[in-house]
C-alpha cells in the first residue's frame, strides 16, 4: 500500500470553490472552465474550476504542494477563452516561470504571470505531480477511469513534508493592482473632466431655453388676456346703451 503523509489542519488552505474528497487520494482534477460535481468523481483528492491564469493558478498550486499525497492533476473540462487557464496550467508545469518577469514560459494566456508564488513552490509543484492534459473532456466516464488508472500506479506521498505558501485575499488584490497589462486611471481623468462639464454647460443651455420659452409662453397668454379685457370694457357701454 502507498505510503500517506497527515495533511495540514484545515486543508485546503486556500479558499475557493472547490469540492473535497479523499485528502489521501493521488489525483486532483482542475476543471478548467467547467464546473463538475464531486459526487460523480469518486477517489479524488479536490476538485474545481481554475478559470484565471494567475491568481486561479496560484491558489490551486498552493492547495497541492500542501498536500504532499496529490501526485497527479488532471486539467480538464473548457478552456477558458482568453485566459487560456488550462493551458497555462500545463505550460508552468512543464517550463516553469521566467525569474525575472514572473511570466509563465511558453503559454497563450492573456495575463500568465505567478506574482505570489516564490520560485521553490513552483519547482515543488513541478517535482510533486505530473499533469494529465485532459483539456477539452467533460465527461464523467472518461474522467473516472483516468482516476482509477491514475490511482493504479500511486507513487506515494511525496517525500518532503507539506509545504505552505500564504495566498490570500491581500496578495489577490495586490496581484491584480501590479499585473502588467493593467492600466491606470489617472491619464484619463482630464478627458473625464471635460466630458462632465461638456454635460453641465449643455444642461445649462436647455434650461435657459426652457425658461426663455416659458417667458415667451406667459407674456402671449398675458397679451391674449389684456386684449379681451380692452375689448370688453369698450364695447361692454355700447352693448348697454343698445340694448337700452
Amino acid at each position: 500500500m502507498a505510503e500517506k503523509k497527515e495533511v495540514p489542519d484545515g486543508w485546503p488552505l486556500v479558499t475557493g470553490d472547490y469540492e473535497v474528497g479523499d485528502p489521501e487520494s493521488p489525483v486532483a482534477i482542475s476543471s478548467t472552465g467547467s464546473y463538475f460535481h464531486i459526487e460523480h468523481l469518486p477517489g479524488i483528492a479536490i476538485q474545481g474550476p481554475d478559470k484565471t491564469e494567475n491568481i486561479g493558478l496560484e491558489k490551486m498550486i498552493t492547495n497541492i504542494i500542501s498536500n504532499p499525497n496529490i501526485r497527479f492533476l488532471i486539467v480538464a473540462g473548457a478552456e477558458v477563452p482568453g485566459h487560456i487557464s488550462g493551458g497555462s496550467m500545463i505550460a508552468l508545469w512543464k517550463n516553469g516561470v521566467d525569474p525575472s518577469s514572473h511570466k509563465i514560459i511558453d503559454t497563450k494566456g492573456a495575463i500568465p504571470f505567478i506574482e505570489n508564488l516564490p520560485s521553490d513552490a513552483i519547482e515543488r509543484f513541478q517535482k510533486q505531480v505530473e499533469v494529465i492534459d485532459m483539456i477539452g473532456v467533460e465527461d464523467y466516464g472518461a474522467l473516472v477511469a483516468k482516476v482509477n488508472e491514475l490511482k493504479a500506479k500511486d507513487p506515494g506521498a511525496y517525500p518532503e513534508d507539506p509545504m505552505i505558501v500564504k495566498v490570500g485575499e491581500e496578495e489577490a488584490v495586490a496581484a491584480l493592482i501590479e499585473m502588467p497589462l493593467a492600466m491606470p486611471a489617472s491619464p484619463y481623468m482630464a478627458v473625464i473632466d471635460r466630458a462632465t462639464n461638456d454635460i453641465k454647460y449643455k444642461t445649462q443651455l436647455i434650461a435657459r431655453d426652457q425658461k426663455l420659452s416659458s417667458g415667451l409662453s406667459m407674456n402671449s397668454m398675458l397679451g391674449i388676456l389684456a386684449g379681451l379685457i380692452a375689448a370688453i370694457v369698450f364695447l361692454l357701454p355700447l352693448i348697454i346703451w343698445g340694448v337700452f
